[in-house]
């Protein structure tokens, strides 16, 4: 029961959702609506690495839609999305269990923005695709925008959602402490103690990306919500800072919190629909 309290108190802390997609639920959600789904597992840098895709088409001319989540979270943030009809007409759609989330790496935290951005890349080597638009919520905007700046060459759009890109803007609350101190330690989950980590290391690694920004080539879009109470909306001015106006879009939403994916779930179908039949 403590742990539970616990790990409902740093899931509005961090925004994000703490629920974990075991193969069992997520064979089960996508049954019910009908829908097969494949779960595919390999590895990478000693870790398990998994993710579920979708296709109702499987052809190798489709384009990609490759969703990331934030920290915490699971490839299940995004399971409505990969259930949308509108976009499995369009595309072979796929989320992501980062590094550290997935049911058989839980608890093993890999901060490193560049070796999540790694792990895409992976993914990706087991498909045949034209191009591809990728996803990324919260701490997964700064992991899909190293991987769009590092592989352009297939890219036609990242898609941002309340990113954290911003080191002078990362926002530490004083819960997080809860997960080191050793009397309370113990009571959170496995999660939620990756999720401290990456935080704790996010100034240093959006640092470390820094000087990457210079070499941007396709087009970002950026949806911030002008509420957002974890991210900040300042994050906006970041983006306008590094990315060249001319591959730069940014939706702001108004009185929007953090949860993109799920509070403007249409708003972000549609812009990825968009970018699908461009």
């Amino acid at each position: 029961m403590i742990r539970l309290w616990l790990a409902l108190l740093l899931a509005t802390m961090y925004g994000c959702s703490p629920m974990i997609a075991t193969d069992n639920s997520t064979l089960r959600y996508f049954k019910k609506r009908g829908l097969e789904c494949n779960i595919q597992l390999d590895s990478i840098y000693d870790h398990p690495l998994r993710w579920v895709e979708v296709s109702t088409l499987n052809k190798d001319t489709l384009p990609i839609v490759l969703f990331v989540h934030g920290a915490p979270g699971s490839a299940n943030n995004f399971y409505d999305f990969l259930a949308d009809t509108s976009l499995l007409n369009q595309a072979r759609l796929i989320s992501v269990d980062r590094l550290g989330y997935s049911p058989y790496d839980q608890g093993e935290s890999v901060v490193s923005i560049q070796k999540q951005s790694d792990a895409l890349v992976k993914i990706l080597s087991h498909y045949q695709y034209p191009w591809l638009i990728v996803v990324g919520h919260s701490y997964g905007g700064p992991i899909v925008s190293n991987f769009a700046i590092d592989n352009p060459e297939k890219v036609k759009a990242a898609l941002l959602l309340a990113p954290a890109l911003d080191p002078e803007n990362e926002k530490i609350l004083g819960i997080a402490k809860l997960t080191k101190w050793k009397a309370t330690k113990w009571m959170a989950p496995d999660l939620f103690m990756v999720a401290t980590d990456e935080k704790n290391a996010h100034v240093e690694q959006l640092n470390i990306l820094l000087p990457k920004w210079e070499h941007v080539s396709v087009p970002f879009i950026h949806l911030h919500g002008t509420k957002d109470g974890l991210v900040p909306y300042e994050n906006i001015k970041f983006s306008k800072t590094v990315i060249p106006s001319e591959f730069l879009q940014i939706i702001s939403i108004k009185n929007g919190d953090h949860l993109l994916p799920w509070s403007e779930t249409e708003l972000v179908k549609k812009e990825v629909l968009k970018w699908l039949t461009n």
